[in-house]
């Protein structure tokens, strides 16, 4: 039971630096799929909602789906 939290915690944090850095990255560089990758982190924190995963990496989807929404929103009025 304990291998599995600890291969759990793992993959959480991964996925947590995976999500911080995509949205990093699109926010630095201004790429055009910032629509796109909220898209997909929304149907992503769904899926980690259903999976229950920690109230730690929901936070960190929820807010890349801020950020790049705010984004979005932004490049559509320039």
């Amino acid at each position: 039971m304990r291998a599995e939290q600890a291969d759990q915690d793992i993959f959480e944090a991964l996925l947590r630096r995976t999500i911080t850095q995509s949205v990093i990255e699109d926010l630095d560089h201004a790429i055009p799929g910032v629509t796109v990758l909220a898209a997909l982190l929304q149907h992503d924190a769904w899926q980690a909602r259903k999976e229950q995963l920690s109230p730690q990496t929901l936070q960190v989807m929820a807010s890349a789906q801020r950020l790049l929404g705010n984004q979005a929103a932004r490049r559509r009025e320039t």
